[in-house]
């Protein structure tokens, strides 16, 4: 373990128990992330990329998933160990899902899901509890805060409710955050706003964080290094800027020219 890193994930697989037999949904992968840095996994839809991340976090039915390999968060072995799961996840690393609607619960407000996440910190009492979730939504941008906490998930927006799920995160002060598509189910307006905010909250805080992403572009803004993955393998990795100015691998590059591009405008002479 590099003492410098906070979390090194080393020959990462995964196979997964399937009504057709059994997959290799992650082969292999090995990368290290440091306090502060931002990194990022991007491929197409079922590439593995959110497989790896669910996997080190614990989070894939014990009963459907076979791990190997090693993920050591501040040289403390977690991979498949549940008792060390138990200690950071929430309180040194958290997630941001993909879905707002999905995961929160429609039926419990969110000054009382607020209050749950902020149970982590160690924070006791429902008024300083509920103080502190009033802040959080403060740091992350949300209106008349103190109003919201009463509302339910269904009488709040896609991006409101992607920022109620960077609170949550937020909550116990994590050294990492894991964002698992963070933008995907908003509008490109929203989308900007919610990756300003990140970065905004990075640099207050020094969070580093992990996101999973299909997204060229957001991986060029947020990342300080990108790892290109494909069938559960990573095929290309480096420097956000080098990388995707001289990919070296061909399905880099197919990533790259899948990316829409506005045409140049045809000149009036041209036209003629």
């Amino acid at each position: 373990m590099t003492m410098t890193n906070l979390l090194e994930v080393d020959d990462l697989q995964i196979e997964l128990i399937t009504a057709t037999g059994i997959v290799r949904a992650v082969d292999g992968v090995s990368f290290a992330i440091a306090p502060g840095e931002t990194v990022s996994i991007i491929g197409e839809s079922g590439s593995g990329k959110s497989t790896t991340a669910m996997g080190v976090l614990g989070l894939l039915p014990d009963d459907l998933a076979v791990l190997s390999g090693s993920a050591r968060y501040e040289d403390h072995e977690i991979l498949g160990n549940t008792g060390q799961l138990r200690r950071i996840r929430g309180r040194h690393i958290a997630l941001i899902p993909q879905d707002p609607m999905t995961a929160l619960s429609p039926v419990h407000t969110i000054g009382a899901q607020l209050r749950d996440a902020v149970r982590h910190s160690g924070i006791t009492g429902r008024a300083r509890r509920n103080a502190r979730a009033v802040e959080l939504l403060e740091q992350v941008r949300i209106p008349r805060a103190n109003s919201q906490l009463a509302k339910y998930p269904h009488q709040l927006s896609g991006g409101m409710l992607q920022r109620v799920l960077i609170a949550a995160a937020l909550a116990a002060g994590p050294e990492l955050i894991v964002a698992d598509e963070p933008t995907s189910a908003l509008d490109v307006t929203v989308q900007a706003s919610i990756l300003d905010l990140l970065l905004e909250l990075q640099e207050r805080t020094g969070v580093a964080m992990l996101i999973i992403t299909h997204d060229l572009g957001v991986a060029r803004l947020m990342s300080d290094r990108i790892y290109v993955m494909k069938s559960g393998r990573f095929v290309e990795s480096g420097d956000p800027e080098d990388l995707l100015r001289t990919p070296q691998s061909g399905y880099t590059k197919r990533l790259l020219d899948a990316v829409p591009r506005l045409e140049s405008p045809v000149t009036e002479g041209a036209a003629r």
